[in-house]
């Protein structure tokens, strides 16, 4: 992975606390910082000089979602009532990026309990956005993307269980990646909902992507979430790739359709066979609050013993959401679970035979924070979550001092490394300039 710089990881290790100090106080993107920071750093350099780099990321900056273990630093999940839960081991990613020569620089903010797509929280303030100050960083994951954005870190790692590193990469102009279920092992983060929850990564660009999902990946038999893929690429490159023409029955914002379908014919000025379809959207939107009911269950769950004491210390949003669920009954989670069936054949309708699918990342742009909070925000990520399938967002370049939006690219179940390589290629055709008319 080439850094951004040719300054050694120390220079760039401190001159990143240094901007840090001045300026996190009122942007909120780090909740804390790794104190051994520099102190990794400095090995990095002595690697390097003595020709024993221990690979591609030797020396690269990492923020961790505080969600995320690890080890000396609180994991506050986005709860002030967690400021003391001090993490005694590393998670399992973040593990293996130590042992790739990552430097840990600290954690970053997040929506309370990753339940959120804004990155509001009342606790720890607001996270800022770098790219379009004053509007949401996006979420659940808006610190890590603002950390990107911002230049505090090279790389990301983050969570995602219905969009969360995907949506805020959109809002924050950055590359995301939600690979394929349990490719990535989530042993050491705190859950919201098991079967949909990922461990993902944010970068500047899509390169610095694949080789830290070398590093992070890889079977876990210590973790039931674990699945075993193959490491190797496709032996082809995708080719054969599928477009929306419509998407009926969501609300998308003219601006942002405009942008997708404008990436799309800068794709095919490139040479890429894109096959466009009419999509019927709205079943999305059941399979979103489907999948809300079953993040607000596991929320009960796993905050039960701090609910049932002391229910006061929850941010009012998530207490409302946790008093509506507990008046569910058995059926309401049964009828859940059955909805997500439709989303593996929505999925199969959409791809079809193709290598990828395409689709805007979220249905608008970054929104202010005072502003009303969209309630499709998720629509267009969660497929991906409900499959398993890999998903990358890359931003698409804006125009006249816009906000940002994202282009959004699946693939199948395991292809994320084949993912990554076109995530690559479509990044150098949408940094090179819109399509001739």
């Amino acid at each position: 992975m080439e850094l951004p710089s040719g300054l050694g990881a120390e220079q760039r290790v401190a001159e990143m606390l240094a901007d840090i100090q001045r300026h996190n106080g009122g942007a909120n993107v780090y909740l804390s910082l790794c104190g051994t920071a520099l102190e990794e750093a400095r090995a990095s350099d002595a690697r390097h000089a003595a020709g024993a780099v221990l690979g591609p990321l030797d020396g690269v900056v990492v923020s961790v979602k505080d969600n995320i273990d690890v080890a000396g630093l609180a994991t506050t999940a986005g709860l002030g009532f967690r400021r003391h839960a001090v993490a005694r081991d590393d998670a399992v990613a973040v593990a293996r990026l130590r042992a790739a020569g990552a430097v840990i620089l600290g954690k970053t903010n997040m929506h309370a309990a990753a339940f959120g797509a804004t990155n509001h929280n009342a606790d720890f303030g607001d996270c800022a956005n770098p790219a379009h100050p004053g509007r949401v960083a996006g979420g659940s994951s808006g610190g890590a993307a603002a950390s990107i954005a911002a230049g505090w870190a090279d790389l990301a790692l983050g969570t995602d269980t219905m969009g969360s590193v995907r949506i805020p990469g959109s809002y924050c102009g950055v590359a995301a990646v939600k690979p394929s279920y349990g490719r990535i092992s989530p042993r050491g983060s705190v859950p919201l909902c098991r079967q949909l929850d990922h461990i993902g990564l944010l970068g500047r660009h899509a390169a610095s992507l694949r080789p830290a999902l070398a590093a992070v990946g890889g079977f876990d038999p210590a973790c039931a979430d674990s699945r075993l893929w193959p490491d190797a690429p496709a032996a082809r490159p995708m080719r054969a790739l599928r477009a929306p023409t419509a998407l009926h029955g969501l609300d998308i914002e003219p601006e942002v359709w405009d942008a997708f379908q404008s990436a799309i014919a800068q794709l095919e000025a490139a040479g890429m066979a894109v096959h466009r379809f009419e999509a019927q959207a709205d079943g999305l939107t059941p399979l979103r609050r489907a999948g809300l009911l079953l993040c607000e269950a596991e929320l009960l769950w796993t905050y039960r013993e701090e609910w049932a004491e002391h229910p006061d210390q929850f941010p009012k949003d998530m207490a409302a959401a946790l008093r509506w669920v507990e008046d569910r009954k058995p059926a309401d989670f049964a009828r859940a679970w059955a909805k997500a069936a439709d989303a593996v054949l929505l999925w199969r309708a959409w791809l079809a035979d193709a290598d990828a699918l395409l689709l805007p990342a979220v249905g608008q742009r970054a929104f202010g924070y005072k502003s009303a909070v969209p309630t499709q925000q998720a629509d267009l990520t969660l497929l991906a979550n409900f499959v398993g399938a890999p998903a990358a967002v890359l931003p698409i370049p804006a125009v006249d001092g816009q906000p940002m939006t994202g282009l959004q690219i699946m693939a199948a179940p395991g292809a994320d490394f084949a993912l990554l390589d076109f995530a690559e290629r479509v990044e150098g055709v949408l940094n090179s300039g819109p399509a001739k008319a």
